[in-house]
């Protein structure tokens, strides 16, 4: 039997092609490092550190990021990393693999959108020419998609694995609605397809909630190239209510959940910005991103955005109004455009839609490179469609010079960028160099130097990390991290000339500046080290944190939990711990699980006074509990073990462990 190959057509040499121009622009960042949220998300999170293929397992990440992060598809991919064998070019390798997947779907579905958006302006081109020369563009705009410049921080900051599963299920989503759309126009069948681009939104919403945004994205496809059109009468009518009805309900949502919901002073307590300074501030950030879109130079992107001043009003800075004019100016094209270029509206309402939750008034930070990975096609299709229209008479060597140049000059500066994503002191040097008011950048630069002189005192690395971790103490925009790096080391090599005085710089922060992930984690990591053995951390000084946090937020349970263990654990003062295990069983929603998870550990670790109040708590908030076996069995063993360990210590024993004594 002989096997018959079918020959490479052109399309197909350019579209490998494509990939490979992709993967060389990329090549050099595979040999980099982690960076930032890579380590608190997945690198430090033993959750998702799977040694194993066993469903069981598999099974524990689901459940902990559904819990935890409500992004369980992208959790799981981090976990099947580990299970590969966890290197850091195979994170990376993975986040590549998928972009170059997106890019194919990306040119399929651009080359769907040019055929509709160029017909009209054509109608004497032969369909087999038309398809040629759409697949050609659609090529070619995928391709400076793929290489963007600005695509490096979000393929190879592997933590943004989640934007590009999410993009990934918005883009099936939209190929099948619009199939479905154009079976519809044709009298046939649809609800299969339609039911599977429902499905394929739901499945990308637990990579990341991006996905919710497909019904704008199919809205903006009905309002500029496909019209509700159908074959029937009814089907038209019924678009057009759908719409309508959805568009009205999302209007709803917003007034009445998100707005009462995430734009509080509770909501934004992390922050040291308000929503509308938010919203306003977004004004001059949506205006950056088309800036960075256009002129896409490595010096111009910083990655690190924790300095970028948020406005107070539209006059401070004045260009808060200016990026709103410009902003207006951009959507009274899209309405003006939308029939006579209907490509240049489609592409310009897609950015605005692909901003549209991460520019809403929800209590995320300022600015991030990564949050134009959709966006970016927008602009692209735009200045497509503008190119196109002025080089329709031109010869087509014009047309494939001008490709040439785009793909050179992005493919080289993505290279360049590339090249330094792929050695790890070199990035974190360029990125204080580029942003030296950036706290996040001088921390990552002193971690590396700590790591790369292997803790060791006497190398001249190390020097250099204390001197920057004391530089990003003072910087106006500072999380406590540094303070809390400072103190770790100490705890180690006892070095540290102002131990006082780096305590008070972290509870000064932890006073005065807003509550963010980072202080939380700078708080945690100082618990953690002082309960696995690092005494020289003053449990004292720890106590002291803990009560300036939670007078802060008082209603964040994990905060109870920790203080309680600390004070437990590592202070001994059994009143303090069973003060804030119950404030911490009061605030979580799970009663009964929390409860029995809660003394269950206790009991293991012999605090059996703790798990009494623990039980306790439980049964005063939810009476029902005082049938529970499971508790019932527990404090039974809690009262007899107590009851044998008071008998063996003694009366004057017994008197000191029911009173607790604050001790280190």
């Amino acid at each position: 039997m002989r096997l018959h190959f079918r020959p490479l057509t052109y399309p197909m040499l350019l579209t490998l092609g494509l990939l490979g121009v992709a993967l060389i622009s990329f090549w050099p960042a595979l040999s980099g490092g982690f960076i930032f949220d890579d380590y608190p998300i997945f690198a430090e999170n033993p959750a998702i550190h799977v040694g194993s293929w066993h469903w069981h397992d598999l099974q524990q990440v689901w459940g902990w990021s559904r819990i935890n992060i409500q992004r369980p598809i992208a959790m799981l991919s981090f976990a099947l990393n580990y299970a590969w064998g966890g290197s850091t070019w195979g994170f990376k390798a993975t986040n590549l693999a998928l972009h170059l997947f997106n890019t194919i779907l990306l040119m399929m579905l651009t080359q769907r959108l040019l055929q509709v958006g160029w017909t009209s302006t054509n109608n004497s081109e032969a369909e087999h020419q038309r398809r040629r020369v759409t697949g050609y563009w659609a090529i070619g705009i995928a391709t400076l998609w793929a290489i963007h410049p600005l695509q490096v921080s979000a393929v190879m900051y592997v933590v943004q694995r989640m934007e590009l599963l999410g993009f990934a299920f918005v883009l099936l989503a939209l190929l099948s609605y619009w199939r479905a759309r154009r079976r519809q126009m044709e009298g046939h069948r649809a609800w299969p397809w339609l039911g599977l681009c429902a499905m394929l939104t739901v499945i990308g919403y637990y990579a990341k909630e991006t996905a919710v945004l497909v019904p704008g994205y199919a809205l903006l496809l009905e309002l500029t190239l496909l019209h509700f059109s159908a074959q029937a009468s009814t089907t038209r009518r019924a678009w057009k209510i759908t719409y309508l009805g959805g568009g009205l309900l999302a209007a709803l949502v917003f007034m009445f959940y998100l707005l009462p919901h995430y734009t509080t002073d509770a909501a934004y307590a992390a922050r040291n910005y308000n929503a509308w300074q938010r919203e306003l501030t977004q004004l001059r950030v949506l205006s950056l991103y088309i800036g960075w879109i256009l002129l896409p130079l490595p010096n111009l992107l910083h990655f690190y955005y924790d300095n970028y001043p948020a406005s107070q009003d539209l006059l401070h800075p004045i260009t808060t109004l200016l990026g709103g004019l410009f902003l207006i100016g951009l959507v009274a094209l899209v309405v003006a455009m939308r029939k006579r270029r209907p490509l240049l509206a489609l592409g310009i309402g897609w950015f605005f839609v692909a901003h549209g939750l991460t520019s809403a008034p929800i209590s995320l930070e300022l600015v991030f490179e990564h949050r134009n990975y959709p966006a970016l096609f927008g602009i692209l299709l735009a200045l497509a469609d503008l190119l196109w229209l002025s080089t329709r008479c031109a010869d087509q060597r014009v047309i494939v010079l001008i490709a040439g140049i785009l793909v050179l000059n992005f493919g080289l500066l993505t290279f360049i960028r590339s090249s330094i994503w792929g050695n790890r002191l070199l990035l974190a040097q360029n990125l204080v160099d580029d942003n030296p008011g950036s706290a996040r950048a001088a921390y990552d630069l002193a971690r590396r130097y700590m790591f790369m002189a292997q803790n060791n005192p006497s190398s001249p690395l190390y020097s250099l990390s204390i001197k920057e971790l004391r530089r990003a103490t003072t910087l106006p925009s500072a999380s406590p991290m540094a303070e809390e790096a400072l103190l770790l080391v100490n705890a180690e090599h006892h070095d540290q000339p102002d131990v006082p005085a780096l305590w008070e710089s972290f509870f000064d922060k932890l006073r005065n500046r807003p509550l963010g992930p980072e202080a939380y984690l700078a708080l945690d990591k100082l618990t953690t080290e002082r309960l696995q053995g690092k005494t020289d951390i003053d449990a004292q000084q720890l106590a002291r944190a803990y009560e300036i946090v939670i007078k802060r937020v008082p209603a964040r349970a994990n905060l109870h939990a920790s203080y309680a263990e600390l004070g437990g654990a590592v202070l001994h003062d059994t009143n303090l711990a069973i003060q804030h295990w119950q404030q911490a069983l009061r605030l979580d929603k799970d009663v009964a699980g929390y409860a029995r998870q809660l003394a269950s550990y206790l009991l293991e670790n012999h605090r059996y006074q703790e798990a009494q109040a623990v039980i306790a708590q439980a049964w005063q908030l939810q009476p029902t509990l005082r049938s529970d076996a499971a508790l019932l069995t527990m404090q039974s063993k809690a009262t007899k073990e107590l009851a044998a360990s008071q008998l063996s210590a003694g009366p004057l024993q017994s008197a000191h462990e029911v009173n607790g004594g604050r001790r280190q």
